[in-house]
């Protein structure tokens, strides 16, 4: 009695096993839109911060020392050297950084699309007629994409169907 009670609890784990590896993988792909949102709200915030850190200092006068000029310094002197530009980018890095965050914005967003699309098609109701050996007619249920396992499948109403040896699946509307 007890083996049989063991035999059938494994037998329930592995039915089981089968819906949540199809239930697993739909939720690793909301994960991944959830983490790839996430990614895009703190680079979104660091962009932010940068801005206004950049337009703090711009603003902020500089310090002026004490000190009067000492006229043998170099910033002083009529020959000396000109000051270098502040702003060292090249001609062309500013389009690159431009072209470089629209690639980026692009990935994001073409991620969350094919995130959303696999959810939605998996989402979606089909038609499960179940044929015996003997019957000709097949019983139908209706179970959604996601809940189709190997040989097993679990119904709109929750009822957890396994598909025996000497019965045929087939599957409506995928």
């Amino acid at each position: 009695m007890a083996a049989s009670a063991a035999t059938d609890n494994w037998i329930n784990i592995a039915q089981g096993g089968i819906i949540r590896v199809y239930a697993n993988r739909e939720k690793w792909s909301l994960m991944l839109g959830q983490l790839l949102i996430t990614l895009l709200v703190i680079v979104a915030a660091v962009i932010v911060v940068r801005r206004q850190r950049a337009a703090q200092r711009a603003a902020a006068p500089k310090p002026q020392s004490g000190k009067p000029a000492d006229p043998w310094q170099g910033h002083n002197r009529q020959n000396a050297a000109a000051p270098r530009p502040t702003n060292t980018q090249t001609p062309m890095a500013q389009p690159m950084k431009s072209v470089l965050w629209l690639v980026l914005a692009g990935i994001v967003v073409i991620g969350s699309m094919v995130s959303f699309l696999h959810w939605q098609d998996q989402q979606r109701l089909v038609t499960v007629l179940l044929y015996r050996d003997a019957d000709q007619s097949p019983v139908i249920y209706r179970v959604s994409k996601r809940n189709i396992g190997d040989g097993s499948f679990i119904t709109e109403d929750g009822i957890q169907v396994t598909v025996s040896a000497n019965e045929r699946m087939e599957i409506v509307g995928l």
